[in-house]
């Protein structure tokens, strides 16, 4: 049986609810929705979802996503540092920023980078094939993968340089991707409800990075195929 993706997933606001999708649009900087938004500190700060793990539990819609009303900083786009690297973003306040820093318990606002990739610290696009969570507990939504595929029936044994084209999409691994301890916190409540880390199989890491090669839409249901390097360079040259 052919690989088939899935799920399709993002989160709005990096550390909150995961979205499930039917479809998602994908650009070179990774999925269109996905992490455009980050709480950060009065000093303007990402703070790291490591530290703050509960919150997975904490829903954010787009209704949710605050409004130019809510604008900091007269609406103009500042400094804000994620881990080491500068991203220039627009701050709000606003309901889901108090939400936020209840849950935190401390003063959080949110920072909105103009696209996808800022608030990623690797790959632009996660992929999770389901052959590789045999034995794992679990919904696969807790992984918080971009990408689940179902190879279980014909394994596509992915590593770094393998391209795997699905819907109008094509992607390249540039890395296997080591998942945090929030894969350990129910998707719903945040609470901490499992050791799933533990469970791994030792010297494998949960899931791969991947850069996009070709943007398009990807949807629940696609085919998903693996290609050689040497296929997607003829192309590429010939459509210049």
């Amino acid at each position: 049986m052919t690989p088939r993706v899935e799920q399709l997933g993002f989160a709005l606001v990096k550390g909150l609810s995961w979205t499930l999708a039917d479809t998602v649009q994908v650009t070179h900087d990774g999925v269109v929705g996905d992490r455009h938004w980050s709480p950060v500190t009065p000093d303007l700060r990402c703070i790291k979802a490591t530290d703050f793990p509960e919150m997975v539990g904490l829903s954010a819609s787009a209704v949710d996503l605050p409004t130019e009303g809510d604008a900091l900083f007269d609406g103009e786009s500042q400094t804000v540092r994620y881990y080491s690297r500068p991203v220039r973003a627009r701050v709000f306040g606003g309901r889901l920023a108090d939400r936020i820093s209840e849950a935190a318990g401390q003063r959080l606002y949110l920072a909105q980078a103009p696209g996808p990739g800022s608030f990623l610290w690797s790959s632009p696009v996660s992929v999770l094939l389901r052959s590789e969570l045999d034995g794992l507990p679990g919904d696969v939504g807790r992984y918080r993968a971009n990408v689940v595929v179902d190879d279980r029936a014909d394994l596509l044994r992915l590593a770094p340089g393998a391209q795997l084209s699905l819907g109008d999409v094509l992607l390249e691994v540039e890395r296997e991707l080591e998942r945090c301890v929030i894969v350990n916190h129910d998707l719903v409540t945040g609470s901490q409800d499992a050791s799933l880390l533990g469970d791994l199989r030792p010297g494998v890491l949960l899931g791969y990075g991947c850069r996009v090669l070709q943007s398009g839409r990807v949807s629940v249901g696609d085919a998903v195929e693996r290609r050689s390097p040497r296929a997607h360079r003829s192309r590429a040259g010939t459509s210049n």
